[in-house]
């Protein structure tokens, strides 16, 4: 009796839902500051959830990342139900090791080849979104070295 009478005197847990953004970006510690900083801009301090995935976007599209791509999308469903996530944001970034196991080394010497690798993963990145979550927005973009993020239509 005294087990239910002290559960009763508890408050009621917070409810886990209502985050604006669920974003996925690479481990690279480089730019976790930079991406705060970015996700902080726009006003969504302690409203989105992230995934931290060795290319970001790159490492849940890439052929060469095949096992991890499930774990991913299982994890944004999962997200999107508990958290009632309204959007994606998928954030790649320049000079990214992930980027050039997945595509190549030309991609370290060759400013316009990883630019078009970037956004071929990104877009590849939001219809995968847009088949699995139709209702979400979906942004993308690739941060460059000093922070700056350089949105991809």
């Amino acid at each position: 009796m005294a087990v239910a009478a002290s559960a009763a005197s508890l408050p009621a847990l917070a409810v886990d839902k209502g985050y604006e953004a669920m974003l996925l970006k690479c481990i690279d510690p480089r730019f976790t500051t930079d991406t705060w900083k970015y996700m902080a801009s726009r006003g969504w301090q302690n409203l989105y959830s992230q995934f931290n995935i060795a290319g970001g976007p790159i490492g849940v599209v890439a052929p060469a990342f095949a096992k991890w791509h499930d774990t991913y999308w299982e994890n944004l469903a999962i997200s999107v139900q508990l958290h009632e996530v309204k959007r994606t944001i998928g954030i790649t970034h320049r000079d990214c090791g992930a980027a050039a196991v997945a595509y190549g080394d030309r991609i370290k010497t060759d400013k316009a080849y990883e630019t078009e690798m970037n956004v071929m993963a990104l877009r590849q990145y939001r219809a995968e979104v847009m088949k699995r979550q139709p209702q979400l927005v979906v942004e993308l973009g690739i941060m460059g070295l000093d922070g700056a993020v350089e949105p991809v239509t």
